[in-house]
């Protein structure tokens, strides 16, 4: 493995800062209209639901953020807790991830942006917004950390003023029947609503930039997971509350046509404001935790060791920060539809969690000295509790979501199968040079010991 290490920098400000501006992205802005033509004024209940395997993520995310605050902590963890071929498909889901995410964040973005300039191709917006954010990275990780703390506070700022301000101007007549289209509509707009939530497993991904992570990673995922579902729950109660949910359902930005109705005409454009910077943050912690991602598998050397090289000055892995923009702007050349993109992204997620669960099970035999000197230790009982609930749930999700996107759903299976050629390529490649992988894990297996005094 590459002696390249990357610097903690990431206290707990910046950390919960990051994560909820990773959370709570455009999608909140854009998807509850278009969910509420399908569930009705029920959509918060679907939120709701959603928010069940968000808390078990949370869970699984603080613990082994715990054990392993390494670069792609989620790899070395599935990696030698199970096999190395899931541990990497786990990275080749979170590049298939960034390539349907992105495009969700950044066509958001343009949506929001034709506030401001009507005449500008969506596609165009949508391409600049992605570039920008790279650019940002390639400054370095501070310079993105600071950028991601302004954001957040603004856009969050607005949100609990349209929310909380809302609530007094509920239409109650809008909201009956609460259920038009039965409880199945809205368990399926409970599978792309769930978009919304996805993230906290990917923040163990930055554990070896994280400052006192035993401590820091469990309340980063708390205190993020309060925010994001007080707010997700009061937005998607109000809306359907001022607009009827059929006219929400063909809406583009119905969150500015909805604080129009009882806020200053000016606030309208600070929701348009806000959107565009809740989508640029998600953007900007997508590229960050992909590109650590490569570099640890090129650290590793299951991608050629060029993605591993840091910029001398800023410390960061430009050459995989360089290629996550350019699989992102590839991804947003595609120029799917949202929701689309959305439960297609929700069946990898939920895919993978059945994997998750599985290494969930075997985490204290897996790693005994890691379990043992954690800061967070859950009890194997519990542990086989979240794991249990993560499978039933996975497997609800994703028959809710393959039975709703039969085609997406194959065409990831087949990718999926592509990374695992690639793998068995890469581990024979290995092989034969007289490189052991499974050495190179429990290497950098060890280092988390280190990181775990630090």
């Amino acid at each position: 493995m590459g002696s390249g290490r990357l610097q903690r920098k990431i206290g707990l400000g910046g950390a919960v800062f990051l994560l909820v501006g990773h959370i709570v992205g455009a999608s909140i802005f854009i998807l509850p209209g278009q969910l509420a033509g399908e569930a009705g004024p029920a959509v918060f209940l679907a939120y709701l639901i959603a928010s069940v395997p968000a808390i078990v993520n949370c869970l699984i995310a603080a613990q082994v953020g715990s054990i392993l605050p390494v670069s792609a902590g989620d790899y070395v963890f599935t990696s030698l807790a199970l096999h190395p071929l899931l541990g990497f498909l786990k990275v080749w889901s979170g590049m298939l991830s960034l390539i349907v995410s992105v495009p969700i964040l950044a066509f958001g973005f343009a949506d929001y942006m034709a506030f401001f300039l009507p005449d500008v191709s969506r596609l165009v917006i949508a391409l600049g917004i992605v570039l920008a954010v790279v650019a940002v990275n390639l400054l370095g990780l501070q310079a993105s950390v600071r950028v991601q703390m302004v954001m957040v506070s603004v856009f969050v700022a607005a949100l609990l003023v349209f929310g909380l301000g809302g609530l007094f101007h509920i239409n109650k007549d809008f909201l009956t029947p609460m259920v038009p289209n039965g409880y199945g509509s809205v368990l399926s707009a409970a599978v792309p609503a769930f978009y919304s939530y996805s993230g906290f497993l990917g923040f163990v991904i930055i554990g070896e930039e994280i400052k006192n992570p035993g401590r820091t990673i469990p309340l980063t995922l708390l205190l993020t997971f309060l925010v994001v579902a007080s707010i997700y729950t009061v937005v998607t109660l109000v809306l359907p509350g001022l607009i009827p949910w059929r006219e929400l359902g063909t809406m583009v930005a119905p969150m500015g046509a909805a604080a129009r109705l009882f806020l200053p005409e000016g606030f309208a454009v600070a929701i348009t404001v806000s959107a565009l910077l809740a989508a640029a943050t998600s953007i900007n912690v997508v590229v960050l935790t992909t590109s650590r991602s490569f570099f640890a598998l090129a650290r590793n050397q299951v991608y050629t060791p060029i993605l591993a090289k840091l910029d001398p000055r800023t410390g960061e892995p430009w050459l995989a920060l360089v290629l996550v923009g350019v699989l992102a702007v590839c991804g947003v050349a595609v120029q799917g539809r949202i929701v689309e993109y959305a439960a297609v992204n929700v069946i990898g997620l939920m895919l993978y969690g059945l994997v998750w669960a599985l290494a969930l099970l075997r985490l204290p035999a897996a790693f005994p000295e890691h379990y043992r000197k954690s800061a967070m230790r859950l009890k194997p009982r519990s542990l086989a509790l979240i794991a249990g609930v993560k499978v039933i749930v996975s497997f609800g999700f994703l028959y809710i979501g393959i039975r709703d996107n039969p085609v997406p759903a194959m065409l990831y299976l087949l990718l999926l199968g592509a990374g695992a050629a690639y793998y068995f390529y890469r581990q024979r490649f290995l092989v034969n040079r007289g490189v052991s992988l499974d050495a190179l894990l429990r290497e950098e297996a060890s280092r988390a010991l280190e990181g775990l005094r630090n």
